[in-house]
């Protein structure tokens, strides 16, 4: 009787059909299976115990189908979609994502009424204005020499520094439990903390003091005396710092006290333009935690007040950057391998670019790494080409004395255009990038090359028409309209297309999306503005000789020797890696577009 098989039910169901049950699906199918089998009745009555064993069964069937749903086509590292899915993969390649990047600033500092010295400002003093506030990440330090009690400026802080939107923020304090890599979560997971202005400090109590602990990107590289941490965002948005196992990296010990800051930002509120910190209240960061910090960190330094900070006196020339957010999938899809690769070093130009793009692409649009043969071969040829002489270029002046040596047969170039406002007339990256950017760099590049910078060659673009005689005069873009024929059976508005026509210049020319090199595709915008509703033909005219182009005629060059560098556009054409462009008066395309009827056209 023990080897009698009992008959069951066959239920024929296609291979997909799980997808369709749920908990109460499955629970029905279950009881309905044991009443056709008429062996047991329990299953019939609530509180039974084969009733619990069944709802337990189905519940947990549903919660595993949710799981598999999820996650069935998102286990392979080159087809996850989801951000929690390929967050969890990378972290098999120690690949850690990039969280949110707050705006930051460039801002010129002056001083008066000090007496002669050396002072500093205490790190996450900020500048309040309004709802919005900037703030120091670190000391600065500046010297004020005695002068007539006029102001002076600080050209050291005014150069060098970078302020970042938002308030420092005090983590809970965390009592070590001495287990090695010990974590320490930060749980607010609102993604507006700024992903490279989170500091760690840690009492140990064998030294009786507080110590800053820096950031690795890995412990594995870090001696066992270390004090140093990885911090890592999880697909929650939550931070885990990380500390070493007494191999790699100090191991917490018992009774150490572990205090995180961490820098808040207002996200999209927090941007700010041109000319508004010189109405700003200064404060200095204060906390009894922080003080005691202060202290045992910082030896003979010489803190300002908050009465000192108010004769500190701000100006930005230019707005505030763009915030980024979080890194999406496909950004970690891109970034983790080339990482991965480069091990945490930056030896060839795609380790620098990925590095830069990735930890300052708030106010990095697009870069170009050159090698001396690059710059030599390329860079400085193309001055020989317009007969320029480069001794008489003034950003090569500036940026071989301020950042590069007396050799420079080891130079590493980097060419980077900065993240601008559609109105910011600044095309180049300021002092203050440039030393954030050779600051981090100098950790990871290789001992033997040395990092400068090479500013991009800028063009500008506008509507022009050479004459009859094939000469071209920039001034003469004054003269030259773009005339759109519009089509006899359209009856849309002169102004509605025009608008149109303007939009289309204004999204293909784009200055917030400039970038290096590629190719000027005049097809591609050609194509853009036949498609425009009622549009018939364009037409290129210069209006003090009544010359024309069947087509657009564009005027191409350099403003800095406008009459060595010119060319006339009327066709596709490749850019040097280095160079990059805008329009020319883009705010105003509208008073050089006339939209003219077929009829009326000769």
């Amino acid at each position: 009787m023990a080897n009698e098989i009992i008959p069951t039910n066959e239920y024929p169901l296609p291979k997909d059909s799980y997808a369709a049950f749920d908990a109460i699906s499955l629970r029905n199918l279950i009881i309905e299976r044991l009443n056709n089998q008429g062996i047991l009745t329990d299953q019939n009555y609530i509180g039974s115990n084969l009733a619990s064993i069944i709802d337990i069964i189905s519940y947990s069937f549903n919660t595993l189908i949710y799981y598999l749903n999820r996650t069935s086509t998102e286990s392979m590292f080159t087809e996850a979609q989801l951000y929690e899915n390929i967050n969890r993969i990378v972290k098999l390649l120690d690949y850690k994502p990039i969280g949110y990047q707050t705006s930051t600033l460039v801002f010129q500092c002056s001083a008066q009424g000090f007496g002669p010295g050396i002072y500093t400002i205490p790190r996450y003093s900020y500048l309040n204005l309004g709802s919005t506030a900037f703030s120091f990440n670190e000391d600065i330090s500046f010297t004020f020499s005695e002068t007539l009690g006029t102001a002076q400026l600080l050209q050291d802080v005014s150069n060098k520094k970078l302020l970042y939107q938002g308030t420092f923020r005090e983590n809970p304090i965390h009592t070590a439990a001495g287990d090695e890599n010990e974590i320490v979560v930060i749980n607010n997971n609102t993604a507006l903390i700024d992903h490279f202005n989170i500091d760690v400090y840690v009492f140990e109590t064998d030294q009786n003091r507080w110590v800053q602990y820096s950031n690795t990107t890995t412990l594995y590289n870090e001696p066992s005396f270390a004090r140093a941490f990885e911090k890592r965002l999880n697909s929650d948005l939550t931070y885990e710092i990380t500390f070493g196992d007494g191999i790699n990296g100090r191991k917490l010990e018992q009774g150490d006290r572990v205090l995180v800051y961490y820098l808040q930002s207002s996200g999209t509120a927090g941007v700010v333009g041109p000319q508004s910190m010189s109405v700003a209240s200064k404060q200095v960061y204060s906390s009894a935690n922080f003080q005691n910090i202060l202290q045992d960190t910082a030896d003979n330094v010489q803190f300002i007040s908050n009465n000192q900070l108010t004769d500190l006196f701000f100006e930005n020339i230019v707005g505030s950057t763009i915030p980024k957010p979080i890194e999406n999938a496909d950004s970690i899809r891109k970034n983790a391998p080339a990482n991965f690769k480069s091990q945490y070093r930056l030896v060839t130009k795609q380790d620098f670019q990925t590095f830069i793009t990735t930890n300052h692409s708030t106010f990095i649009n697009d870069v170009r790494v050159f090698s001396n043969w690059d710059y030599v071969g390329k860079y400085l040829k193309y001055f020989n080409d317009v007969q320029v002489s480069p001794s008489t270029y003034r950003q090569i002046l500036f940026n071989q004395v301020a950042y590069a040596d007396s050799c420079n047969f080891n130079n590493i170039y980097i060419c980077a255009i900065p993240k601008i406002a559609r109105t910011s007339t600044y095309k180049r990256l300021l002092p203050a990038q440039k030393e954030l950017l050779l600051s981090d760099i100098q950790q990871l590049k290789t001992i033997t090359t040395e990092v400068t910078f090479m500013d991009p060659i800028i063009k500008a673009f506008d509507i022009g028409l050479e004459t009859v005689n094939g000469e071209i005069v920039v001034s003469d873009r004054d003269f030259c309209r773009l005339e759109v024929v519009k089509l006899n059976t359209s009856k849309r508005s002169a102004k509605a297309i025009a608008n149109d026509v303007a939009a289309v210049f204004g999204s293909y020319f784009d200055p917030t999306l400039m970038s290096l090199g590629g190719t000027f595709d005049h097809s591609g915008l050609i194509g853009e503005l036949l498609s425009i509703d009622g549009v018939d033909r364009l037409v290129t005219r210069r209006m003090d000789t009544d010359e024309t182009f069947n087509g657009l005629s564009l005027y191409y060059w350099n403003p800095s020797f406008p009459e060595l560098d010119k060319k006339s556009i009327t066709n596709n054409f490749t850019l040097l890696d280095f160079e990059c462009y805008y329009f020319e008066g883009l705010s105003n395309i509208l008073n050089k577009i006339d939209i003219v009827e077929t009829t009326s056209f000769v």
